[in-house]
């Protein structure tokens, strides 16, 4: 299977030039190409305009091996000094413009745009450009040999045994900090799909974080919300006035080092911030999967809900939709079964003890309490009970079936008690 490694390096002065070479180069390329083929299309486009016979040939393809040809045929004339960098720079470049152009085709993206500079970038290199020369080395070709800040030993080992081989590698730049990642094919045993024992619903939040409960009503995990980026918002307001006030970038102007200084100190804490959030995501991803057989949580339409102005830096900073994305991964790793219920399934506002659905429950009701047998539990936790219930055997969930299934939609009005919804026709609209 294919796995990234991830580490921080910690390049000299001499390297941190060589790399912001390989890194400007890419986006220089990737801008040189795409300011070639809009002029193209733009001539061909006025040609036909004023009625001259305009053939596909002439037309500039946008293809990975088309911008290549283009790129040998110009790079002397718009890039004179190509050669101080390595041949995958521009490669990569020619990569990336290619997929911009496929998006846009396919009508997930929109036409590609040029590159700013900026404090940020990457440049990749293939498997040939990059070795591990131990496990606190890593050379990259035309670079040097770079050391890093933390052991790279699993991979070094992975390499040693020969169940592991380098296929890419990215070295990206943060606010003035350097990380490489490594593209690897890893030969690894993925264990038998265990047989579900042990169950546990996870219900997200904003008050706590991760609220976990198995099909008992037993409360297995509570993760309270460290509200990582409303911690700094004060440091980093700061930090964000002060870089106003400095001259940054403008057309034709170049920005001051004082305005570097500032910015750096602006990106250093957005680095901070995303990296606690994501080490927080991967411990308790990886408790999850290596701790339970069975793990159910909700389908969430995240692209939606930041749609609400009001919870959209809360929910951005909760980060859902990385959680969901590392358990569907490592769930396989280690042999559990991940179940993901249905978006429109009420988790929420049933009961665990009786199973009566509740018509409303807003957000500000942090207990729920059910109208019809009277019992009364924390709303989070009530939801995780509900989605473990979900994944026991027999259910409509994978563990039931030998697939993943998500369960289908609850009809409120067939089991919502009488008081809390109306079984009657709605009204027609202006009736």
């Amino acid at each position: 299977m294919t796995q990234a490694y991830v580490f921080a390096l910690d390049p000299t002065h001499s390297q941190v030039s060589l790399l912001r070479s390989h890194i400007g180069g890419t986006r220089f390329v990737y801008n040189a190409l795409l300011g070639l083929v809009k002029t193209n299309w733009d001539e061909n486009r006025a040609k036909v305009h004023a009625g001259e016979a305009v053939t596909r040939e002439d037309y500039l393809g946008t293809r990975h091996l088309d911008l290549q040809k283009t790129w040998y045929a110009n790079r002397d004339e718009v890039a004179t000094w190509w050669s101080e960098n390595g041949s995958s720079t521009y490669n990569y470049a020619c990569l990336n413009l290619s997929k911009a152009f496929a998006n846009h085709r396919a009508g997930r993206a929109k036409f590609p745009t040029f590159k700013k500079r900026g404090s940020s970038g990457s440049v990749s290199f293939l498997a040939s450009a990059i070795k591990l020369s131990d496990s606190h080395h890593v050379r990259v070709s035309r670079v040097g040999e770079n050391k890093t800040y933390e052991s790279t030993r699993k991979l070094y080992r992975h390499l040693e045994r020969g169940t592991g081989r380098i296929m890419a590698a990215t070295v990206t730049e943060r606010g003035g900090m350097y990380t490489i990642s490594f593209t690897v094919a890893v030969t690894r045993v993925v264990p038998a799909t265990r047989s579900p024992e042990k169950i546990i619903g996870i219900d997200v939040g904003l008050t706590t974080l991760y609220t976990g409960a198995g099909a008992d009503g037993e409360q297995l995990l509570n993760v309270e919300n460290p509200r990582h980026l409303i911690t700094v918002q004060k440091e980093l307001s700061h930090a964000q006035r002060v870089a106003s006030r400095r001259n940054g970038p403008k057309p034709g102007v170049a920005p001051s080092n004082r305005w570097k200084k500032a910015n750096s100190r602006v990106q250093k804490i957005h680095t901070s911030t995303a990296n606690v959030r994501r080490n927080l995501i991967h411990e308790t991803t990886s408790m999850l999967a290596k701790n339970y057989d069975v793990i159910v949580i909700e389908d969430l339409n995240v692209k939606g809900m930041v749609k609400n102005h009001s919870l959209a830096k809360h929910i951005s900073d909760a980060a859902w939709g990385e959680f969901s994305r590392q358990l569907e991964y490592k769930t396989t790793w280690y042999g559990s079964t991940l179940v993901k219920a249905d978006r429109f399934y009420p988790s929420s506002k049933t009961c665990a003890q009786c199973g009566a659905v509740k018509a409303k429950l807003s957000l500000t009701e942090r207990t729920f309490a059910c109208d019809s047998c009277g019992h009364q539990v924390d709303r989070d936790l009530n939801a995780a009970i509900n989605l473990a219930r979900l994944g026991l055997p027999g259910t409509s969930s994978g563990t039931g079936r030998g697939g993943e299934v998500r369960p289908q939609p609850q009809t409120l009005v067939a089991t919502a008690h009488p008081g809390e919804a109306s079984t009657e026709t709605p009204r027609a609209l202006g009736a």
